[in-house]
């Protein structure tokens, strides 16, 4: 069995995550980021996209979707991971494209 997350581990990863804007226990994802936090074990987890802002309380956390305006509250031992998708458009080149 995995260790669960605790807050501090989630923190860690909001600080690291591009795209994350913090100021004190919210965190705000900017402008043309997309963000998806994932609850549950791995392999079984359910993802919860488009989250516009995180307030991060003691014991659990607050998560705002912009998809159906859901707001979700998750104890942080049921959080699994988080994932950001950077702006699209962003240029650069991928692995067997010429441009």
């Amino acid at each position: 069995m995995l260790p669960r997350m605790e807050r501090a581990t989630f923190e860690a990863m909001l600080d690291a995550a591009a795209g994350v804007e913090r100021n004190g226990n919210r965190c705000d994802v900017a402008d043309g980021y997309s963000l998806s936090i994932y609850i549950g074990d791995p392999g079984q987890a359910m993802e919860v996209s488009e989250v516009a802002a995180l307030d991060l309380n003691d014991a659990f956390c607050e998560a705002s979707s912009r998809e159906h305006n859901t707001v979700y509250y998750v104890e942080y031992s049921s959080l699994h991971g988080l994932c950001v998708r950077p702006p699209s458009g962003g240029g650069g080149r991928r692995a067997g494209f010429r441009d």
